[in-house]
């Protein structure tokens, strides 16, 4: 038997409550909510919420893989731990559109932000979305980028990340293309702008960006969304890996990184490089097609990781290893730093580094993916 105050609220220590509650799962959280005001009052609390996601991030079964089926309008959520196993369970997306292609622009804490795709790949819809409490939200729409829609020469790249200073999730948004004479790829003033969750609003960023090309999302990591830096010379050039960008979310300005010599000297015509995380470090994934016409090409790929940022030195090739055929697509790391690849567009697989081999996943080359940790961070 319990004894309670007049409320009905049980009597237990505050600091005890708060300790057995921060141990719960997102689900075991929303019923408790239920017992009493005190527990719905500690729950709806700021400062739980991120001591809950603090202890939720140093446990792996917490961290899962989110499989986006936009033409079901389906999220399956995997464990981390394990890829091969069957979903654990199926969440219907609640503002999709009968017709919107959608992608996922990055996850952060808890929460994921979904961009719905134009016809040429332009976002032209974002959503904050929390499938483990069930909430969401729209992003207003940014005045940035319709007027290039059109454009084949206009190219958008994506980031969503958290300041910590001031406790606020973003959104950024570039905008690069060709000036009036077509003689700088990328134009000389790319446009940016910033959506923040605090105003609910976009504003225009005036600052120097790096001149570059990654029609992509950015990962986020210590502060930064990196992005690899495709360079051209001249807009007619076939193009060139040059070093890597990276946006300070809470400074909100840009800086350059350089990647790898070996990098650098690769034949860039059969090479993709892709930008990631791997066991908390920034890490570039490398794509080397062997004999594109050949019938039995295949890639070889390496994995290369920093531990301090800006110092060329300190890159490091983590592993190298000949893939089970064309890698078409990649989609990150597992938990346990397995790269997870698109083999042939046929079938998805994740690379064993300790066994050296590869295994089939239950993910449709339909899908997109995307990493997420168990939260109840709102949007």
């Amino acid at each position: 038997m319990r004894s309670s105050d007049d409320d009905g609220d049980p009597k237990l220590p505050h600091d005890i409550v708060v300790e057995v509650l921060k141990r719960l799962p997102v689900k075991s959280l929303l019923r408790c909510r239920c017992v009493c005001r005190s527990w719905r009052s500690t729950m709806d609390d700021p400062r739980f919420v991120a001591l809950h996601l603090s202890h939720s991030a140093l446990d792996a079964s917490n961290c899962y893989l989110v499989c986006l089926d936009w033409c079901r309008h389906l999220c399956s959520l995997f464990s981390n731990e394990s890829l091969t196993l069957p979903s654990r369970s199926q969440i219907e997306v609640p503002f999709v559109t009968p017709a919107g292609r959608y992608d996922f622009v990055g996850s952060c804490n808890g929460l994921i932000c979904i961009a719905e795709l134009s016809r040429n790949g332009f976002s032209q819809a974002m959503y904050l979305w929390n499938l483990f409490t069930g909430k969401h939200k729209a992003v207003p729409q940014s005045g940035l980028g319709h007027q290039f829609f059109s454009m084949e020469t206009a190219y958008e790249s994506l980031g969503f990340g958290f300041d910590a200073g001031s406790n606020d999730y973003k959104i950024v948004k570039i905008l690069c293309f060709e000036d009036d004479n077509g003689q700088c790829f990328g134009g000389p003033n790319p446009r940016v702008e910033i959506y923040s969750l605090s105003t609910d609003s976009w504003r225009s960023l005036e600052c120097e960006v790096p001149v570059f090309y990654d029609n992509g999302s950015a990962v986020f990591l210590n502060g930064n969304l990196p992005w690899i830096a495709f360079k051209f010379d001249v807009v007619w050039d076939e193009g060139r890996y040059g070093s890597m960008v990276l946006f300070d979310v809470a400074g909100e300005v840009f800086d350059e990184m350089d990647l790898p010599e070996e990098i650098l000297h690769m034949d860039n015509g059969g090479l993709i490089a892709y930008v990631a995380v791997v066991n908390d470090l920034l890490a570039v994934f490398v794509n080397i097609i062997d004999a594109v016409m050949h019938p039995e090409s295949h890639s070889i790929c390496s994995v290369w990781v920093t531990r301090e940022y800006g110092v060329l030195e300190s890159w490091t090739k983590l592993n190298s290893f000949e893939a089970c055929g064309l890698v078409t697509g990649f989609d990150g790391f597992a938990r346990n730093g397995e790269p997870l690849m698109e083999i042939n567009e046929e079938e998805r697989v994740s690379w064993d580094p300790i066994t050296g081999h590869c295994a089939n996943l239950p993910l449709s080359t339909q899908c997109k993916l995307v990493t997420v940790i168990e939260s109840l961070v709102s949007p």
